[in-house]
């Protein structure tokens, strides 16, 4: 994007793409464990099924974290799906029961 408020990666298999991943980066009000109030909102990391278990989607995970950090990011956030919890906790996420969510 053009304003860098979001960025994304793709990993491919010569030309065949096999895995995406993306962070958008957002201010909230500061507060206690951000005071800079800068986060990234993970967008999902996917990697086809016959190359999952091979790393890439950690290294998907790198390219994220290190984006998230040169922005100035407090943390990291996502919204796992069952699947993919045991990735995220593997990396070093912390999962928070209190999420919640309202849909409009």
């Amino acid at each position: 994007m053009a304003d860098e408020t979001f960025v994304s990666w793709l990993a491919l298999d010569d030309d065949k793409i096999i895995g995406t991943s993306g962070v958008s980066f957002v201010e909230k009000p500061p507060y206690f464990g951000c005071p800079n109030g800068n986060i990234g909102l993970v967008s999902s990391v996917f990697v086809e099924k016959d190359y999952r278990r091979k790393g890439i989607a950690k290294h998907l995970l790198s390219k994220i974290a290190d984006a998230a950090k040169q922005y100035g990011c407090c943390s990291l956030q996502i919204t796992a799906s069952d699947i993919g919890v045991l990735l995220y906790t593997d990396f070093g996420f912390k999962v928070n029961n209190n999420f919640m969510f309202y849909n409009l």
